[in-house]
């Protein structure tokens, strides 16, 4: 059983580790900008993650990646499907038209990893469909091709969205800093953060 502190980084080193996840499941990541993580400057920075982790992290992005999560490693593709549609209608129209750019980046320009069939599944519905591709759940079904396990993974979502975001306006933030914004948005009462067992 793993406490919540577990899943925060306590160092840098823990940092790295969560940043491979990130290159793993988000290889494109220096081209994505900020995805629905957008901050106004280094002055508010705090604030704006606060609102942004109680308006769209927690009511919306947590519960969706742990559902994400689920029907890819229970290979079902059609309620992955509709949860990838569900999440689109539940973001902001802006951050919604962010994550999907980012995901069907990912999904349509780098080659998935051979016989990881939802992978191959979900690229065809995207060639199928424009609205196919959320990131989360690009990042959800590469996580599962790459053994990733679930809450491992949400930190690294989470991390991405945060480095994205701050760098979208400029911002590189220093270790301490990041761990301290990713234990802020864990400690806030969400499904993510009441799961303290994987």
């Amino acid at each position: 059983m793993l406490g919540l502190q577990s899943l925060v980084p306590g160092d840098p080193g823990d940092l790295s580790v969560l940043w491979r996840i990130v290159e793993l499941c988000l290889p494109l990541h220096e081209e994505c900008g900020t995805v629905t993580f957008s901050p106004r400057g280094e002055e508010v920075l705090e604030g704006d993650w606060s609102g942004w982790v109680a308006e769209i992290y927690a009511p919306i992005l947590a519960p969706t990646l742990l559902s994400l999560q689920d029907f890819v490693s229970n290979a079902r593709f059609t309620a992955l499907l509709g949860a990838d549609a569900a999440l689109g209608s539940a973001l902001p129209v802006r951050a919604a038209r962010r994550s999907l750019e980012a995901g069907r980046r990912v999904l349509l320009d780098v080659r998935p990893p051979k016989g990881v069939r939802v992978l191959d599944h979900l690229r065809g519905a995207a060639l199928n469909n424009p609205a196919v591709g959320h990131l989360a759940t690009v990042f959800a079904a590469r996580a599962h091709a790459f053994h990733v396990p679930a809450m491992q993974s949400s930190m690294a979502f989470l991390l991405a969205e945060c480095v994205l975001g701050a760098s979208g306006v400029g911002l590189v933030l220093s270790p301490s800093r990041t761990t301290e914004l990713l234990a802020a948005a864990m400690h806030v009462n969400s499904p993510a953060a009441q799961l303290i067992a994987v």
